[in-house]
């Protein structure tokens, strides 16, 4: 049974503001796909979780929220290469966070969400 997804109804984020994706794994094909999965199960649509420095920057961030902080390492992108690539950040729970929406789990697609962040990097905020 999926649940009301609510969403924060604010401006997107500019295309500069830095992505961050926690985990060394965090775009690996299976975590991707679990994570995809599960947020379809509760909401009805393929989402990935991340946090957007909108205010802060990144290390500030990476430090003060803890869904960020608890992982050594973190992945970045910006809003504008994943709307380059052909995806949507919605603005879901509290912020800064945002979940990317995915049109399908095929692995064209993981390939081109996981080609718009760079390589895992040390978490800045640790």
């Amino acid at each position: 049974m999926t649940s009301l997804l609510l969403l924060r109804g604010e401006d997107p984020p500019d295309d500069a503001a830095v992505v961050i994706r926690g985990g060394e794994r965090g775009l690996d094909d299976d975590v991707l796909r679990r994570t995809a999965e599960r947020t379809f199960e509760d909401y009805g649509f393929y989402g990935v979780s991340v946090f957007v420095a909108v205010d802060v920057p990144v290390a500030q961030l990476c430090a003060e929220v803890e869904e960020v902080r608890r992982y050594g390492q973190v992945r970045l992108s910006t809003v504008g290469r994943l709307h380059e690539a052909g995806f949507t950040l919605l603005s879901t729970g509290r912020r800064p966070h945002y979940d990317i929406a995915l049109p399908e789990l095929s692995g064209t697609t993981l390939e081109h969400l996981r080609d718009a962040f760079g390589p895992p990097m040390v978490n800045p905020g640790r």
